[in-house]
């Protein structure tokens, strides 16, 4: 590992001043669970580490005069998974809850995974699939970004090195009837092969009348299912057939049948993941 200084600012002021004097060889850290581990190969090089350690107004859950759930971006998993969450915000602990290992979850934050950008995180998945708000401090001030803003489309995020990700804004617990995140893994404590998030609001009559899907993991960014999607909305949610929607979602996000037998595996996966989703978001919703 290359020799570098560490930095423990106290304020979000300070830490936004001390990555732009430092730039661009200074890197934020958090929970360190990714960046040390690319530290360790040299795949990371740094020669500054600006710390967020010590700044308590970016860590922590609160529910804004909106009804939003913002979430501070140095919440660790470990905080998210015993936040007594209500609605279809329930969701956000389950899928806390269910990645990694109990030292990692209790390290491990939601900003850094964010920042990390790496598309196998679950949390990547749920920012897009659920269309939450993250708020970036830059020193000229505060930008909100959605999350096909924040993530660049070939991998990364679209964070200049003097910013810093603050927090996370969930739409309010009722804009959602039901969400539902489903993944696959070759071991229980790895990152994902193929993930699928489904989430849906149901109008009084029965009728889908939001529908949003994400699929995580099979390329550089979670993708939305868009045009599945908006066939789905509007129609009666006992009408809906799980397995002709997955198909559609498989082939929205990986293409038509075909290719290499990698890719046709990819693609039954997401099929697989999208079926049981859809299955669960329009069974049985959370509350």
């Amino acid at each position: 590992m290359k020799p570098f200084t560490y930095l423990t600012p106290g304020s979000t002021a300070e830490a936004v001043s001390l990555l732009d004097e430092y730039a661009p060889h200074a890197r934020v850290i958090a929970g360190g669970q990714t960046l040390l581990l690319a530290m360790k190969t040299r795949a990371e090089r740094p020669g500054v580490l600006v710390s967020l350690s010590g700044i308590t107004d970016l860590a922590g859950l609160r529910v804004a005069g909106s009804g939003e759930l913002v979430v501070g971006a140095t919440t660790t998993y470990a905080a998210l998974t015993k936040a007594r969450l209500t609605g279809w915000h329930a969701e956000i602990s389950a899928v806390a809850g269910d990645l990694a290992d109990r030292p990692v979850r209790t390290m491990g934050t939601i900003g850094g995974a964010l920042c990390a950008a790496d598309q196998r995180f679950d949390m990547l998945t749920l920012v897009a699939g659920t269309g939450a708000q993250l708020d970036v401090l830059a020193p000229s001030g505060v930008r909100t970004l959605m999350p096909q803003e924040f993530f660049r489309p070939g991998g990364g995020t679209m964070l200049a090195p003097n910013e810093i990700l603050a927090s996370i804004r969930f739409a309010t617990a009722d804009a959602f009837t039901a969400v539902a995140f489903e993944k696959f893994r070759q071991r229980t404590f790895d990152a994902a092969v193929a993930s699928v998030l489904c989430a849906v609001r149901t109008d009084a009559g029965g009728r889908l009348a939001a529908v949003r899907i994400a699929v995580g993991a099979v390329r550089p960014v979670p993708v939305l299912a868009e045009g599945t999607a908006a066939e789905l909305t509007g129609s009666p949610a006992a009408d809906v057939d799980p397995d002709r929607a997955a198909a559609q979602i498989a082939a929205e996000v990986l293409g038509a049948l075909g290719g290499t037998p990698e890719e046709q595996y990819r693609r039954e996966l997401v099929q697989a993941l999208a079926r049981k989703a859809l299955r669960t978001a329009l069974s049985s919703p959370r509350s």
